[in-house]
């Protein structure tokens, strides 16, 4: 059940944050609704064949393109305005489901809702989902760790402009929910590595998404949660025979808590 806690990492900051991003078509939003759909009537079977639409199927990878498509999001450009926080959080739970449906392949699981009824196979099919699906599933976490550093540069902006906004009530617990999700996302993520099958080329791919997120989480999170992840990042590294993915692991592990 370990496990599968942590390869579920998304679905907790997905539903339980509070937050904005980067500056927001909203052609680019309906897009990715109109994408997300059609990929999950595409797929809408998997949960019970474990064959998932791939992406080197033009018409799966043009709709993946679209939803996991994080480029606008540029590591350097300024903070978009609070005000985007509803297409923000819409593309985040369209990128949450679509990667879902990689995740909960073959294991019967159509309804995340539904997960306190878990059959004791399913954390096993989980991993060898994320083997199997390595691709997409990869693309999957990048796209939501580019999406949650621009959340959290979004909304650190907005805490330093009004303080007091964030002091009580419903936007001081959907903060809360906002850093204890990045902080599961980023054990998540890492937690991830160990899983039987992924290749190293894979690892390294990831590790980009995290040195990028890295900095602005470190000063967005408390000291309890930056050692949380720092610790789990470290564990991990602990156990990679590769020392590239070694190296960006302790590198990763060492900015958000030196």
């Amino acid at each position: 059940m370990g496990r599968l806690v942590r390869l579920l990492w998304i679905v907790a900051f997905a539903i339980g944050g509070e937050a904005a991003a980067a500056n927001l078509d909203p052609a680019h939003i309906a897009a990715v609704d109109k994408a997300a759909d059609a990929f999950a009537a595409l797929a809408k079977e998997a949960y019970k064949t474990g064959n998932p639409p791939r992406q080197s199927d033009p018409a799966a990878k043009e709709l993946l393109d679209i939803i996991f498509g994080t480029a606008d999001l540029s590591i350097g450009a300024a903070p978009a305005p609070f005000e985007q926080i509803d297409g923000l959080n819409d593309w985040a739970s369209r990128i949450v489901a679509t990667g879902m449906i990689y995740v909960f392949a073959g294991t019967s699981i159509a309804d995340m809702a539904k997960l306190q009824d878990i059959n004791p196979t399913v954390p096993a099919q989980i991993a060898k989902n994320t083997a199997a699906f390595a691709p997409e599933i990869g693309r999957f976490f990048d796209a939501q760790l580019a999406l949650s550093r621009a959340e959290i540069d979004t909304v650190a902006a907005e805490i330093a402009a009004h303080p007091d906004k964030f002091q009580s009530g419903g936007a001081a617990a959907g903060l809360a929910r906002m850093r204890a999700g990045v902080t599961q996302t980023l054990v998540g993520v890492v937690t991830t590595f160990p899983v039987a099958g992924l290749e190293t080329g894979w690892m390294r791919e990831r590790e980009l998404a995290l040195v990028a997120i890295a900095p602005s989480a470190a000063r967005f999170l408390d000291a309890d949660a930056r050692t949380q992840i720092r610790d789990a990042a470290l564990k991990v590294a602990e156990t990679m025979s590769d020392q590239a993915v070694k190296d960006g692991l302790i590198a990763f592990a060492k900015t958000i808590a030196p």
